[in-house]
């Protein structure tokens, strides 16, 4: 018998296409919020790229009672500064001209969303840098040190107590709202809420709800506003065995600051010009000029935490 033959796609591959979904994957969405906390002063044009905070040392309390009809020796008063040189940060992409209207897909539209949030999360990460080398640290349990965190360690209500008790005592203002900030990562968020007397008493605020005073607040409890943030980093404990835990910063007025010296700016160039006499060429890109310092150490605080 003849052999019978079966066409499979293999046999017709050359007519064959690839179909391409309208849709385009969603990117993954970053909680950038930690320029809302800091004191924020923009530096005017021609005056220098480097900023001077000035601060004046407390006067001690005076214990000595009045001879009566002597005036007291005087005492001088002490300051510091705090400086700060701006960073230039920015991105730029190229595309050619086929680069744009060959694709299905509106790449240019596609390219500024993607350096929207590429310039975002860069100024957040710079912002988060500076207040990571702060020196008032607190672990979860009540710890002594970061390598004696174990797994259960959980963030609770007594954790975020011990902070706040330490920046009333250090002096620390809250808010204008009268609260001070959290800043916590969603697992973090997760944990907290195991704790009956956060769940039980908190107040819920949530995302874009009447009562949210920051972007990303979730909740308010015990004179503190807690806001999510998905860019919140996480550390090893460096034990036996080493474990990752999550930062918690919570911050009172003024603890740091965020200065610009040129705003963020997106920037889009070109098709065309001396250097591009055929229009085959067009750049998308951002740029920004600015600079996070913290202000006052005792005003801010970091809490290590362990998460399940």
């Amino acid at each position: 018998m003849p052999d019978i033959l079966t066409t499979t796609t293999a046999g017709v591959n050359a007519d064959l296409q690839t179909y391409f979904s309208k849709k385009l994957q969603i990117q993954a969405q970053f909680s950038t919020v930690l320029d809302q906390f800091g004191y924020i002063e923009k530096i005017p044009a021609a005056s220098s790229k480097t900023i001077q905070f000035t601060k004046y040392a407390d006067l001690a309390v005076s214990t000595t009672s009045l001879t009566e009809g002597v005036a007291p020796d005087s005492i001088a008063l002490s300051t510091s500064a705090i400086t700060a040189v701006i960073d230039q940060l920015g991105s730029v992409i190229k595309l050619t001209d086929l680069a744009d209207l060959t694709p299905k897909h509106p790449v240019v539209q596609k390219t500024l969303e993607l350096l929207g949030t590429q310039a975002a999360r860069t100024r957040d990460a710079k912002i988060e840098a500076v207040l990571a080398a702060g020196t008032n640290i607190f672990y979860a349990g009540a710890r002594a040190a970061r390598i004696n965190v174990v797994a259960g360690d959980i963030i609770t209500v007594n954790d975020i107590g011990r902070v706040v008790a330490n920046l009333r005592t250090n002096g620390a203002q809250p808010m204008a709202d009268g609260n001070f900030v959290a800043v916590i990562s969603p697992v973090t968020e997760m944990n907290l809420l195991k704790d009956t007397r956060f769940s039980d008493a908190s107040i819920r605020t949530g995302q874009g709800t009447k009562g949210e005073q920051y972007k990303g607040e979730i909740a308010s409890f015990m004179g503190v506003r807690f806001v999510r943030s998905n860019t919140v980093p996480t550390l090893l404990s460096g034990g036996t065995p080493s474990i990752a835990l999550h930062a918690t910063y919570i911050f009172g007025k003024d603890a740091y600051a965020v200065t610009d010296l040129q705003t963020l700016t997106s920037y889009r160039e070109g098709p065309g010009g001396v250097t591009d006499p055929l229009h085959q060429i067009m750049t998308l890109g951002w740029k920004v000029g600015f600079k996070s310092v913290i202000l006052n150490n005792a005003f801010m605080a970091r809490l290590e935490n362990a998460a399940v």
